[in-house]
This record gives C-alpha cells, structure tokens and sequence, in this order.
C-alpha cells in the first residue's frame, strides 16, 4: 500500500497552474483533431480536385482517421510531459504514445493499401500498360501483409524486443513450424502460380475438376468461385495450380451440339428431308460459324434413329448460347412437326419366359374333400364283405 502511495505521489505536487495548463492542451489538441476531421477533409479535396490525381484523393482520405488519432494522442502526450510524473512513469507513457504514432501511421498506409487499384489505373493510362485484374487484389493483400509486418516490428523494436533474437530463438522450432505451415506454404505459392500464369482473372467463368463458377477473389490461401447455383466455393491454391483450368470466358466460340432420336418407323424420304431443311437452317443463320456445321444420321438401332447436330455459336456468353440454342430446338421441332415425324419413345419389352423353367399349377384356394372311395376304413369294410 505504501509503495502505491509512493508511486502516485506526484499527483498530490500537481499544481492548480499545471493542471489548467495540462487540460488547456489537450483541450486545443481535440479541437484540432474536430476540426481537421471535419473541415479539412473538404478543403484539401477541393485542392486535390485541382490536381485532378486520384492517388492524391485516396491517399487523403486513408490517413484522415490515423492523422485524428494522432493529434488526440499528441495532446495527451504534451499535457502529461507538462505535469510532474516521475521518470520511469514517463518513459512508460512515452513508449505509449510512439507505439500509438506507430500504429496509426501504419493503419494509413494499410488503408491505402485498398486502394492500390488507383495506382495502377494512374500507370495504365500514362504508360498504356495493361494489368490482369486479378493481381491487383492480391498485390493490395500482400501490401497489408507487408505494412502489418513492418508495424509490428517497429512496435516491438520501440519495447526492447529485438527481432533478430526472436527469429533466433525461433529456430530451435523452425522444422516444426515448417512442417505446420507446409499447406500454407504450398497454398501461398499455388497463388503466385496463378497469379504469373494467369489461366483466369475476377469474374471470368472457368471449369476446373468438378467445380464450374464465376471467379469471385484469390488470396493467400485459396480461390472463391461461385457456382451457377449461387453457391460459394473455396478452392485451396494449390489444387487449383495442379489441375487442369478450362477458362469458358476465354472461348473463341461455342459449340452446341444437339443428338435428336426419331421414330423407328420414319422413312427414308421424311429423313432424307428432315436433314435437308435442318442443313438449310443451319446455313442462313448468321449467328452461328459456317465452318463446323454438320448435321448427319448418327446412329441406328432397334429402337429409334438418331441425329447429330453441331455448329459453333459466334458469341461465347453463356446466357445468349443458351437462348441459340432454345431457339434451335425449336425450329427442329417445327420441322419435325411439318414432316409428320416424331421422336422416338421408350419402349418396354417382356423378356421371355425360360423354356426351362416348369410351370406349376395353381392350387384352388377351395380344396375338394377326399373321395369316399378313396378313404382307407370304407375300403376295408368292402373287401371284407366281398370274401365273405
């Protein structure tokens, strides 16, 4: 208890002076930190919008909070070195408060990480470079990576903590880390694969193993795809660099191809003109390549004979090849239709009974009684009668 009073004493030397001095500080600091977080915000836009460069804009409103939190620290600082706190109490504080300058300037640069899209815009329309999409959210993801790691170096460094001793002291469990952080790793390098490879970039459709999505974002770990069910799925990177990526986005053009059984009974002529007509249908329609049409009688069986039909669409969006393709069907059926020729329906054949295996005869759910010559005591009364 002693010792607490001791520690505490210097309150009871603060002075009426000191202590309105001290309040008058850190009074003009939160004023300011009101009125930069108010007022300048507007002013230094006006002046960006001038210079017309977004970095200038986006690099303004990123440190606008760290620039208040530090203000509001600077003036608890200065009005505490103001009072007569011991020395090992403000070293204490002073510690604190560069550990806060630290992190506040660190939370500028990490929010001006998110904006690193700006950046490479500036480049692209300056030098007419071109960028994929999908390094940009990743190069942003490493940037934060960086300005936290950085952060929490100079923030331990401030508190006595070297690093290069932690880093020694580390590596008497380096193997073990190793070991634990080997799908990370793997995963982190699978991303680096993908992102220099570039089979894909955000928003492309693209078709890998079973998985068929939108490409949504990648980081460190994985890739976000959403399905045509709208579901999202997580791919690790490094099973995503392994497999084979089919990029839909990409297509030059789209096939479609369209296998149409018809009756078994349809003759020779309906089928002779049934391909005629679909071939002629094929050729005057300009959404569609000329090379690749083909339309040929694929197949015949006991059951139905069966048309192919290929041609590649000029378009590769998935909901306009869909609508060609709808809009195809339709016009086989009109001529199907005009041909009196139907599809082929799915016939149920009996399999014939086993020549070998026997047939038994029903028993009558009603049997007959036995017959009274049959009985065994009548028989024997009769023949009884009969020697005598």
């Amino acid at each position: 208890m002693e010792r607490f009073l001791q520690k505490i004493d210097w309150l009871t030397q603060i002075s009426w002076t000191d202590g309105l001095i001290a309040l008058l500080i850190i009074s003009v600091f939160f004023l300011s930190a009101y009125i930069f977080s108010k007022y300048m915000p507007k002013l230094l836009s006006h002046i960006t919008k001038k210079s017309q460069i977004a970095i200038d804009q986006a690099l303004l409103a990123s440190f606008r909070k760290p620039i208040v939190l530090i203000l509001l620290a600077t003036g608890l600082f200065l009005a505490f070195s103001y009072l007569p706190i011991p020395a090992s109490g403000m070293s204490l504080i002073t510690r604190f408060y560069h550990s806060l300058a630290t992190v506040s300037i660190g939370w500028g640069f990490y929010l001006f990480s998110n904006t690193i899209n700006i950046f490479f815009a500036h480049v692209h329309d300056r030098y007419d470079l071109q960028f994929n999409t999908i390094i940009i959210p990743f190069l942003s993801k490493i940037a934060k990576f960086v300005v936290v790691i950085f952060t929490a170096v100079a923030i331990l460094d401030q508190w006595n903590y070297h690093v290069t001793g932690l880093i020694t002291g580390l590596g008497i469990g380096g193997l073990a880390i190793a070991m634990a952080a080997k799908d990370t790793l793997s995963n982190f390098f699978g991303g680096l694969v993908i992102i220099t490879d570039a089979p894909f970039t955000i928003g492309e459709l693209i078709q890998s193993g079973t998985i068929e999505g939108i490409v949504e974002d990648i980081n460190f770990r994985s890739t976000r795809i959403r399905t045509a069910d709208q579901a999202l799925v997580t791919v690790p990177n490094s099973t995503l660099a392994n497999q084979p990526i089919t990029n839909m986005s990409r297509l030059g053009k789209r096939r479609v191809l369209i296998h149409t059984p018809l009756e078994i009974n349809t003759s020779s002529q309906q089928l002779q003109n049934c391909l005629s007509r679909i071939r002629q249908l094929l050729s005057v329609n300009d959404a569609i390549y000329e090379d690749g049409q083909m339309v040929w009688l694929d197949k015949i069986s006991s059951a139905s004979l069966d048309l192919s039909i290929q041609f590649f669409t000029k378009t590769v969006d998935f909901n306009e090849w869909t609508l060609i393709k709808e809009n195809f069907n339709l016009a086989i059926l009109q001529i199907l239709y005009e041909e009196h020729v139907e599809l082929a329906s799915t016939r149920l054949t009996q399999a014939p009974a086993d020549e070998k295996t026997p047939i038994k005869k029903s028993q009558p759910l009603v049997q007959k009684p036995p017959s009274a010559v049959d009985d065994p005591i009548e028989k024997a009364m009769r023949s009884r009668s009969s020697n005598n």
